[in-house]
């Protein structure tokens, strides 16, 4: 996949000593464009790494090797103190959290998708956190376990308690990152279709989360046409 590059200057270069070990997924409470707009404009001050639009659309506005300024702690008695979270290592570690987090803004409203994922939003943020893990493990010689993939209001629930939203994803998202879901087998969303399609002998009914190449997709477009010409 295409990864965009918008830079933000709502950034602290470097990581203050620490290690980037959580990825933390937030809503954008807005569209794609805007939630880019915001985040590269200089008088939000705030900004994720990444936002994935619904259609799939990746932008990383801050490297992986510096800090967004997306879910700060403080160590004092607040809506965002490090003693409210619901993590424990967020509680114990103590200092601000954006140190060692990676944040992801998912386009999304919370009144229209309560953090529900499109089908090519899915698919990209599984993506994008696979290649965040691989980018963590090469440039920090750290993996990124399946569970420190978390929501804003893990970090602070006071603060943030519908971020990224309930019908957000985070048990099938990290199932797949962990291998939890069958190389072979097709997301829950996908069944149907993946079975239409295999059926109908357009797709070998293999290797459903692999990215096609131009000749592949030109084969399956190939077998859709030869499939219902021969049946009409």
């Amino acid at each position: 996949m295409n990864i965009q590059q918008q830079a933000s200057p709502n950034r602290s270069r470097g990581r203050q000593g620490h290690t980037p070990d959580m990825i933390v997924c937030h809503i954008t409470e807005g569209a794609f464009s805007g939630a880019v707009s915001w985040i590269t404009n200089p008088a939000s001050r705030v900004s994720y790494h990444y936002v994935v639009a619904r259609d799939g659309r990746i932008v990383q506005a801050v490297g992986i090797e510096d800090t967004a300024w997306a879910n700060g702690t403080t160590t004092g008695t607040d809506n965002r103190s490090n003693s409210h979270s619901r993590l424990a290592q967020v509680r114990e570690r103590g200092g601000n959290a954006n140190s060692y987090t990676i944040s992801i803004g998912f386009e999304g409203r919370s009144h229209e998708t309560a953090g529900s994922l499109a089908p090519a939003q899915f698919e990209a943020g599984v993506w994008l956190i696979g290649h965040i893990r691989e980018e963590v493990a090469r440039i920090y010689g750290v993996e990124i376990p399946a569970e420190n993939i978390v929501g804003h209001a893990d970090i602070t629930p006071r603060w943030k308690p519908n971020c990224p939203g309930r019908e957000f994803p985070f048990e099938e998202i990290r199932a797949q990152i962990a291998g939890g879901a069958a190389q072979d087998t097709p997301s829950p969303w996908a069944q149907a279709a993946w079975d239409w399609a295999s059926r109908n002998r357009i797709t070998d009914g293999t290797n459903p989360h692999g990215t096609p190449t131009r000749e592949q997709m030109v084969q399956l477009l190939y077998n859709y046409s030869s499939s219902f010409s021969h049946s009409s």
